[in-house]
This record gives structure tokens, C-alpha cells and sequence, in this order.
């Protein structure tokens, strides 16, 4: 008795899943400001256990004896029914057992570090933003840094100067502060105009397809195409602090039969981009489909 052999049964091909390119947005330089935002709310949380802090540390207030039925003034300091001006930050027993403090203990006090901590990293961001470091001339400027300290360490120890007076006397000098309500709105202003950047970067992208480029700009999005048959793109850092923070760079797309070459600048972690374009480059789609995405040659 002779059993028919089963036949192997083919498995139907998968449909290939169609491309579906690579998004590239160009972000303005205003992203760069957020570690300003981060401080700002460790700046607020800090200053909300610090209560009452707002004020010159170094100055004791003056307090004002008023009688508590009328509001006017007692010529008597000692009245029995004297209240304290409620805008001083503590009650005169208090600040007159503590002694003075000097400018170093004020540069000191919390509230003060947060202010200046809060300042440096704003300075910090705008710099960022308003001003390109290349790879070279950050090198250049960090070694000129290092000479100019080194430099003066020496003038102070062969002629035996005193450095750190002048500089305890600057420092004494700083004294800034601000509340946690002022932290708490400069972080929410930063993040309310990070979220209308995130929405408003589809009014203008780019989408890099197998077979053509695709430029989706204005509120309509209007649509340019770019061929991407012999596209060559070059990858450029121009400031190492942007992309030492969030990877960006400048990618420029050189299109065959296009007069001028398409520079997208402050593209957000450009190595994985580069990366994807290399992919997508390697090879081109050529293929004739249904919209069922099945191959029918």
C-alpha cells in the first residue's frame, strides 16, 4: 500500500514593509536654554525650604513699634502693646542676640548660592546660543584659560601677592537672591515655549525617502521633491558645546541638477541620522506594488 508523500508546502512570501524614510527637523537655538530650566527648579524647590530669605542678609531690619489699636507710632519702645512691622524677616529679640555677619557669610548663605548657581547656567546657555566653539578654537580657548591661571598663580607667588583678597572682596560684593515663586515661573515660561517649539516643528521638515527627498513646509504643508539618485550628504559639527549636549550638528544634502546645496542646521543627534542615511542610501527601491503592498514582479 503505497501513501502519497506530502507535498512541501512554499510559504507565501511577506510583503515587504514599505519605507518610510527618515524624518529630519531643524530646531532654533532657544532648545539650548532648558539646563537653565532644571536649575531653575532645583533653585525653587531649594528656596521653598527656605522661608522667609528674600532679603539682605548682612542688613538686620528695622523694626517698626506701632500700638496695635491705632497704627500710630509709639514714642515708647518699650510700650507693652507694641507689634512688630510684619515685613521684618524675623523678631527684633532674634536679630539682636545674633551678631553682625560679614560679606563672606553672606556670599555663603543658601539663598545666595542658588542665585549666583541659577546666573552662571543661564550666562552659560547664552553663550551657547549666541556664540559657535569649533573644535580647535575651544581647545585654544580652554589652554589660553589654563595659561592666563597658571600665569597669574606666578606673578602672586614670586612677588608675593596676596590673590585671594582682591577676590574675597569681589565675592563679598555678590549678593543675589530670589524667590521660589520667580524660580517656578522662569521654568514653567522655558518649558511652555519648548512645547510650542515640539508642535510647531512639523511647519517645516524634511523626509528622506529611498527615491526622493520630500520638503513639507507652511501651514499647508507645501510639498518640494528632490531626486535622491547620486545624493551625497556631508555631516558637520560647527559648535562642540551644542553638540557635546544634544548630539547636533549641520547635515548637508547635495542633490544632482540642484544649483545650491541644502544645509539643515542644528539637526538633534546627528549621528543616528547619519547612520540612517547611510542605510537608506544603500540601496534603492525599485519595485512596482499594489496598495496591498504585494509584489506582483
Amino acid at each position: 500500500m503505497s501513501t502519497d508523500e506530502k507535498s512541501p508546502v512554499s510559504p507565501i512570501p511577506a510583503s515587504r514593509r514599505r519605507e518610510r524614510g527618515i524624518k529630519i527637523f531643524m530646531w532654533p537655538k532657544v532648545i539650548y536654554v532648558f539646563p537653565s530650566a532644571i536649575v531653575a527648579l532645583i533653585c525653587s524647590l531649594g528656596m521653598w525650604f527656605l522661608p522667609n530669605k528674600t532679603y539682605d542678609a548682612s542688613v538686620p531690619p528695622t523694626p517698626v513699634i506701632v500700638d496695635s489699636p491705632t497704627g500710630t507710632a509709639a514714642p515708647n519702645a518699650n510700650a507693652p502693646t507694641a507689634t512688630i512691622d510684619p515685613n521684618a524677616p524675623a523678631p527684633v529679640t532674634a536679630i539682636a542676640a545674633g551678631p553682625s555677619m560679614t560679606r563672606r557669610e553672606r556670599f555663603n548663605t543658601p539663598q545666595n548660592l542658588l542665585g549666583i548657581l541659577f546666573l552662571i547656567m543661564l550666562a552659560f546657555n547664552l553663550v551657547v546660543m549666541g556664540l559657535d566653539f569649533p573644535r580647535f578654537e575651544l581647545v585654544g580657548m580652554i589652554l589660553a584659560i589654563l595659561f592666563s591661571i597658571f600665569f597669574i598663580l606666578w606673578l602672586g607667588a614670586f612677588f608675593d601677592l596676596d590673590l585671594m583678597r582682591p577676590i574675597n572682596t569681589l565675592l563679598g560684593s555678590i549678593y543675589t537672591f530670589a524667590n521660589a515663586g520667580f524660580y517656578l515661573m522662569y521654568a514653567l515660561a522655558v518649558i511652555g515655549v519648548m512645547f510650542i517649539v515640539y508642535i510647531t516643528r512639523w511647519l517645516d521638515y524634511w523626509e528622506v525617502l529611498p527615491n526622493e527627498i520630500l520638503h513639507h513646509h507652511g501651514p499647508l504643508s507645501d510639498l518640494e521633491r528632490f531626486p535622491t539618485l547620486n545624493l551625497k550628504f556631508d555631516k558637520e559639527i560647527p559648535d562642540v558645546l551644542e553638540y557635546l549636549m544634544l548630539g547636533s550638528g549641520r547635515l548637508v544634502l547635495r542633490v544632482p541638477n540642484v544649483d545650491r546645496a541644502i544645509i539643515l542646521e542644528n539637526v538633534l543627534f546627528i549621528n543616528s541620522k547619519e547612520e540612517a542615511l547611510k542605510r537608506l542610501m544603500s540601496r534603492l527601491d525599485v519595485r512596482i506594488t499594489t496598495d496591498q503592498e504585494t509584489p506582483l514582479i
